[in-house]
């Protein structure tokens, strides 16, 4: 997976651990979000450590990056999980990092329409 193919589009990384639960408790509101993402919404691409099955077992719908090392999620500013930040249209961060589920779904759900005005 290439971050550049969301380029041209807002896009929320949630950092995520499988075995974490944090994680675990919010997955079932994250797969509602999922089916139901919001208007104006950002894509979500899900960085996680564990494996690909691991992961896969969770059933979420969103593209999943493996990131066994933790290296992209500090790059980001993450040092837990659940995290998320997101990027502009350019691929720039937008955000600060977004801690636990209620941050993570206010990123998600954040009105966009008032940040782009007077831009």
């Amino acid at each position: 997976m290439d971050l550049a193919e969301y380029k041209g589009r807002e896009t929320a990384l949630l950092f995520w651990n499988p075995g974490c639960g944090f994680c675990q408790r919010m997955k079932d509101d994250l797969k509602a979000w999922e089916e139901a993402r919001p208007e104006g919404a950002p894509e979500l691409v899900v960085v996680s450590t564990g494996t690909k099955e691991a992961n896969e077992a969770f059933g979420l719908t969103s593209p999943v990056l493996l990131d066994h090392g933790f290296t992209v999620a500090s790059r980001f500013g993450a040092n837990g999980t659940p995290m998320a930040v997101l990027l502009d249209k350019d691929g720039k961060v937008a955000s600060p990092v977004a801690a636990g589920a209620p941050g993570v779904f206010d990123l998600l759900n954040r009105d966009r329409s008032t940040a782009t005005a007077g831009a």
